[in-house]
């Protein structure tokens, strides 16, 4: 016998027993959720998750007035400015053609794929 849309429900994280289900499911697959703030289940079983409340960053300097050097200061005062408001870690984009990547990706991880591809960004407007 099949499922059926009412066997998918989706509820918020609440207990960290379902944070750790949710790692131990992730780990099967060789993924890591980010932020997850909800977990998708199917008959009670975990298939996903997403975050709504995900700490991020987004960020512009402009690399025909600022240094990759002058951007090491900015990017403490960001990293000051993310922990007053409660987040010691947090996502910051950067594409790779960014004269700035290189000191970004040294301060954060990269999150891979399973492919190992590069996150892509979708903007929903």
């Amino acid at each position: 016998m099949g499922y059926n849309a009412f066997d998918i429900r989706v509820k918020r994280i609440e207990t960290a027993d379902e944070l750790e289900a949710l790692y131990e499911v992730c780990n099967e697959t060789n993924t890591y959720p980010i932020f997850p703030t909800h977990i998708a289940l199917k008959k009670d079983q975990i298939i996903g998750c997403f975050s709504i409340k995900s700490p991020t960053v987004y960020w512009w300097m402009n690399p025909n007035t600022v240094t990759v050097r002058e951007s090491l200061p900015i990017l403490q005062m960001c990293d000051a400015l993310m922990y007053e408001h409660g987040h010691d870690s947090y996502i910051m984009p950067c594409e790779p053609e960014s004269p700035f990547y290189g000191i970004i990706s040294k301060r954060f991880d990269t999150i891979k794929t399973h492919g190992g591809d590069d996150f892509k960004l979708i903007l929903k407007q």
